[in-house]
């Protein structure tokens, strides 16, 4: 894309700022800034001082953790549309998790300051910024229910549903691809790295996936959401 004017166009179409009041949308568009961020590149790191909130609008992101002894990980990925960063920008605490671009990935910025000043204008802008925040924890439990499941090849699934952002239904504009490697994955769905490549390879040959190097490609999602409910 490299327009800035036309990712603000697309995120206003997409995810959590779509679903706001005109007014709020026009306030946090027109504050943004656009950015583009090499493949590799560290978007920010865990434990980095707080700053503003980001919103994705293509390319590749996943979300790092380290909340014990392990880590940092990545534990999911983004899809087009979201925001993150809300927690440090709305608290002034430093990042609890952090964030990778997968490959080179165009984002929009909202500055620490802007939040601020749009909610001195709003105080119920409150409550619009917490939506993003609720956005992660609906992911977060779902993800969660799905790790708990026994059989091995509906935990995979579901993850791999989950990490593609169509585990209830697939988005009208929904991008197929994941950036994120099988030790990556085996890692996120708790299973062993050879029980795996065995589950991948049966749904590829089965024709529900493509495999390549680092990445996954979705091909049917309502069909692997069909296998979920057996």
């Amino acid at each position: 894309m490299k327009n800035g004017t036309a990712a603000k166009a697309l995120m206003l179409r997409r995810g959590w700022l779509s679903r706001m009041k005109p007014a709020f949308q026009r306030r946090v568009i027109e504050q943004c800034q656009y950015r583009v961020v090499p493949a590799g590149e560290q978007i920010y790191s865990l434990g980095d001082v707080a700053g503003g909130m980001f919103g994705f609008v293509s390319g590749g992101v996943a979300v790092e953790i380290a909340p014990a002894e392990r880590g940092p990980y990545v534990a999911s990925l983004l899809i087009p549309g979201s925001w993150f960063g809300e927690i440090a920008a709305l608290s002034g605490q430093q990042r609890r998790v952090g964030m990778k671009a997968t490959r080179e990935t165009e984002l929009l910025y909202l500055p620490s300051s802007a939040v601020n000043v749009i909610l001195a204008e709003n105080p119920e802008a409150w409550r619009h910024f917490y939506l993003v925040t609720v956005g992660h924890f609906d992911t977060a439990v779902g993800l969660s229910d799905d790790l708990m499941r026994r059989d091995h090849e509906e935990r995979v699934i579901g993850i791999l549903l989950h990490l593609a952002g169509c585990r209830r239904e697939t988005p009208v504009e929904w991008l197929a691809e994941l950036d994120v490697g099988q030790e990556q994955l085996a890692n996120i769905a708790n299973v062993a790295r050879t029980t795996l490549g065995a589950t991948l390879r049966g749904l590829e040959q089965a024709g529900y996936i493509d495999l390549s190097y680092r990445r996954i490609r979705i091909k049917h999602p309502d069909a692997l959401r069909s296998l979920m409910n057996r």
